[in-house]
């Protein structure tokens, strides 16, 4: 007899002999512990669990120490009623939620391009239209940057017309010999130059991305072009003369 049997018949038997005291009928009680016994055996239920050496274990309840093991809870038929995977480790754990976040990322980017790709078709019918809206952008900028660029130089001459400072060697001879339109073009100076550069960095960067787009656009329209292009009818033979 096996461990499921033993324990199933382990149960019956108890089980008929509280049924036996309280009713004082054998018949009745043997009854009754049948439909218990068939009750017990269809529910029992066995744990398959392998310990930290590698030995299977069965058991009707799974130990504290197996919890984060694999294991597999069997019916008394010896029938699956589901597997369990073993816990993952604290490393594992970190993995995963690595792994899952910069699947989420993904996503998340996929999710933007797409959006993009519908507007650059929705907004631009061809390469041409691209064009002119990115040199009209552009052209504003390089109108910005060649404005500031002619007012650095300006200020650059007017430093250079001015009067050595300190010339006589004294203290606050500087400060009282400069004129005030050195004075002021010294001091708007920095600011100007830091966003001149600034203005720079900016006309790349937007150059850069209408570059970026320009390709991507050129990439969904050749992608459209075989879903609207008309269909071109083939040539019709001459009919041959008799």
């Amino acid at each position: 007899m096996g461990n499921t049997e033993f324990r199933a018949s382990a149960i019956a038997w108890r089980c008929w002999r509280a049924v036996c005291v309280t009713s004082r009928c054998g018949t009745h009680a043997l009854a009754g512990a049948s439909l218990l016994l068939l009750a017990m055996s269809a529910q029992a239920q066995l744990y398959r669990w392998t310990d930290e050496n590698g030995k299977v274990h069965y058991s009707d309840t799974v130990p504290p120490s197996a919890n984060d093991r694999a294991r597999r809870e069997l019916r008394s038929d010896a029938t699956v009623v589901r597997d369990t995977e073993r816990a993952l480790t604290a490393e594992e754990k970190r993995v995963a939620a690595q792994k899952s976040a910069d699947s989420a990322k993904q996503r998340e980017a996929q999710v933007e391009r797409e959006r993009k790709d519908r507007a650059l078709i929705a907004t631009y019918t061809d390469l041409k239209d691209f064009d002119r809206v990115r040199d009209r952008a552009l052209s504003a900028l390089d109108a910005e940057i060649t404005a500031l660029a002619e007012r650095e130089t300006t200020l650059n001459k007017t430093l250079a017309a001015a009067p050595p400072s300190a010339a006589s060697g004294r203290p606050g001879d500087a400060a009282r010999n400069a004129s005030p339109l050195s004075v002021s073009a010294r001091s708007e100076l920095p600011a100007l130059r830091d966003m001149l550069a600034a203005k720079r960095r900016d006309r790349a960067d937007i150059a850069a991305i209408y570059a970026s787009e320009r390709a991507r656009l050129a990439t969904l329209l050749d992608a459209e072009r075989p879903k609207t292009a008309t269909p071109v009818a083939p040539p019709v033979a001459p009919t041959p003369r008799r």
